[in-house]
């Protein structure tokens, strides 16, 4: 297959079949024997066309009313190479289009899209949620959701820059890594606003710095750095993790304690416990113990009360929009019920193996009250023997660069 048959092959699996944009990447790649520049054209095809797909429905509604997604899949690459990417040579997509749809239709909705700057409807207030859905590529849904809990100044600075993709953050194990001769050898990364952090501004992946295989340096975002700096960790006392999504806490508590690093990671995520577990073999003496179990089944992995109970269960993830290209299709209006209820279930759980005095911290990096506000206050009507000490929500607009929400519970003491 060629550029553009691929890549409508990799669009058909993202949006029919429900496969994420890098597993269809990765699945079709295999298949076919592309160079780096041919698979960079298809990623880059279908990235731009999920980056304006909504824009791209509108504009293709407006001239084929009811028309199949599959046959409009040409034309929106046509759009895409016309708008955006300039890549591609523009008889080519216009004549794979021709295949599916009307000509001459095709040639009107064209010579529109070139004749004028204002591609979403005129009619739109520009501050309403169709219009703005159509701008940042976000579903409508999402964003009256967020107009109503936290208001439309703050709606707006979140979708402008959810539009842009995510700069890296990395967190620098500063025993094994002098920070500012590592800066001085690697142009491409510069200090992050938060003690031993480091930005990467470059192309491709870090990743294959042979500093990532020893656990010198690994992702995490800054506001979770904040928030494992604001907390009383003590491995005497006792630290336990429950976690539905990948994360890597346990390398800074590695980073912080090194050999005396002790703590239980209960894994509800067969991926990640697996990955986890690899790196831990890897990173030498340490005495963390890692289980995989359901939040029902803590009884089963720790052995005694703890001083500091991390909770960090599956949530809408908000924090994906930048990362992602394709998580406006995965995240659904009618999943967020259950993801409250999952919640509200692994926090009352957790909450069972905090010793009196010690700490509950519930973290999910996503916006929104429902699971963040609303959760926490329900849990302290609940249970009167816990009491907040501090709740946050990071936004991505800020220094900080982050989507996370998190809460300090304190257990008082008896």
């Amino acid at each position: 297959m060629n550029v553009f048959e691929t890549s409508k092959t990799v669009l058909l699996k993202l949006v029919n079949e429900d496969v994420p944009f890098t597993i269809a990447l990765k699945n079709t790649f295999k298949k076919n024997n592309f160079d780096a520049v041919e698979k960079s054209n298809v990623a880059a095809l279908v990235g731009c066309e999920l980056r304006h797909h909504y824009i791209f429905d509108n504009l293709i509604n407006r001239f084929f009313e009811g028309v199949e997604f599959e046959k409009t899949v040409y034309l929106r690459f046509t759009l895409a190479n016309g708008l955006f990417l300039k890549r591609f040579p523009e008889k080519e997509l216009v004549s794979l289009a021709e295949q599916d749809l009307d000509k001459e239709q095709i040639y009107a909705l064209y010579k529109f899209v070139k004749s004028t700057n204002e591609i979403i409807p005129n009619e739109l207030d520009k501050s309403s949620p169709e219009y703005l859905s159509y701008r940042y590529n976000t579903p409508a849904w999402i964003i009256r959701m967020w107009q109503k809990q936290y208001g439309k100044g703050v709606v707006f600075k979140t979708l402008k820059v959810n539009y842009r993709q995510s700069v890296p953050s990395i967190r620098v194990n500063e025993k094994k890594i002098d920070i500012d001769e590592f800066l001085a050898k690697h142009p491409d990364f510069s200090k992050a606003p938060v003690d031993n952090m480091i930005i990467y501004q470059g192309r491709g992946s870090p990743k294959k710095l042979p500093e990532f295989d020893n656990g010198s340096l690994y992702f995490m975002k800054m506001a979770t750095k904040v928030l494992l700096d604001s907390l009383d960790l003590d491995v005497l006392k006792g630290i336990a993790i429950y976690t539905e999504v990948p994360n890597n806490i346990y390398l800074d508590l590695l980073t912080r304690f090194g050999e005396e690093a002790k703590a239980d990671l209960v894994i509800n995520n067969s991926n990640c416990y697996y990955e986890t577990k690899r790196n831990l073999e890897k990173l030498g003496k340490h005495r963390m113990f890692i289980y995989e179990a359901e939040y029902t089944s803590l009884l089963t992995c720790l052995s005694k009360k703890v001083h500091t109970m991390i909770c960090m269960p599956k949530s809408s993830t908000f924090d994906l929009f930048r990362s992602t290209p394709d998580y406006f299709l995965r995240i659904k209006q009618e999943g967020l019920d259950e993801l409250i209820a999952n919640e509200s279930a692994c926090l009352a759980e957790c909450s069972k193996y905090v010793e009196d005095g010690g700490e509950l911290v519930y973290m999910i990096p996503t916006l929104s009250r429902k699971e963040s506000n609303n959760i926490i206050a329900k849990f302290l009507v609940e249970n009167k023997d816990f009491e907040l000490i501090e709740e946050r929500q990071f936004f991505p607009f800020e220094v900080y660069d982050s989507c996370l929400y998190s809460a300090r519970l304190k257990k008082v003491e008896k």
